[in-house]
């Protein structure tokens, strides 16, 4: 399988020293607080400079909004339904492929009523859906596995942590519990349900990446130093990616 690496940007100066390594943007505002849904100029400007899949975050930034990485700061509430799907009308519009959303209930599970309208909404207009490292967020990952392979997600981005704090766990733990929920993949898939790719996220860098490859072929890493891209991690990163396929680890 075709290894592929999705890198998160928030500027079109980002995408651009992005996309000659990156198989997948994934677009957002504000990525030092983790990310919100970005403005549409930039997706738009994006599809117009870069040769990259294109898939836009979808976190609305509402009034009032929380902004810790918790299960309160991604519970679904009408107005943030609302604003989701207007936001995914005008992602299609402008040219993205793909949106991520993350919408969860105020007990720790995948919002399966809100999850469920976005992703009808994206895949009426011809995206592709993910899910983002909320995921990472919930109570229960294999229920949050079968939910997910229920809702038909293309993929999740998660760091196979408990919580979002990725550098609580060791690699080898992170390692584990991503295996982990590959093999609920597969199972549920095996069962019928989609298959849900598995991309690790959170760390990842070149000196990590054929470790995480043990898992999955797809990558979402930011390569960044200073709050900006750093082209030759990338450059590094991809070079690790393709060993990991023609000289994988024993």
């Amino acid at each position: 399988m075709k290894p592929t690496l999705e890198v998160p940007v928030d500027s079109i100066a980002g995408a651009i020293m992005a996309a000659p390594f990156a198989d997948r943007l994934e677009l957002c505002d504000d990525l030092s607080s983790e990310g919100w849904t970005p403005i549409m100029e930039l997706v738009r400007e994006a599809r117009a400079a870069t040769g990259a899949s294109l898939v836009v975050m979808i976190r609305p930034r509402l009034q009032g909004a929380i902004t810790a990485m918790t299960v309160a700061g991604f519970t679904a509430t009408p107005q943030i339904v609302d604003a989701s799907i207007r936001e995914i009308e005008l992602a299609a519009a402008a040219g993205a492929h793909s949106v991520a959303i993350g919408l969860l209930t105020a007990d720790g599970f995948v919002d399966m009523d809100a999850c469920g309208k976005l992703a009808d909404v994206a895949r009426t207009a011809g995206l592709e859906v993910a899910f983002l490292r909320t995921f990472d967020l919930l109570t229960d990952r294999r229920r949050g596995m079968l939910d997910l392979s229920t809702l038909c997600m293309k993929r999740v981005v998660t760091a196979g942590v408990l919580g979002w704090d990725a550098s609580a766990s060791t690699l080898e733990q992170r390692i584990a519990v991503l295996a982990e929920d590959a093999r609920n993949a597969e199972d549920f898939a095996i069962s019928g349900k989609c298959v849900v790719e598995i991309i690790p996220g959170g760390g990842v860098r070149a000196t990590n990446a054929r470790d995480f490859m043990q898992v999955s072929p797809h990558l979402h890493a930011s390569c960044r130093r200073g709050g900006k891209i750093n082209c030759d991690e990338l450059e590094e990163l991809k070079i690790q990616m393709t060993l990991a396929i023609t000289s994988p680890m024993k």
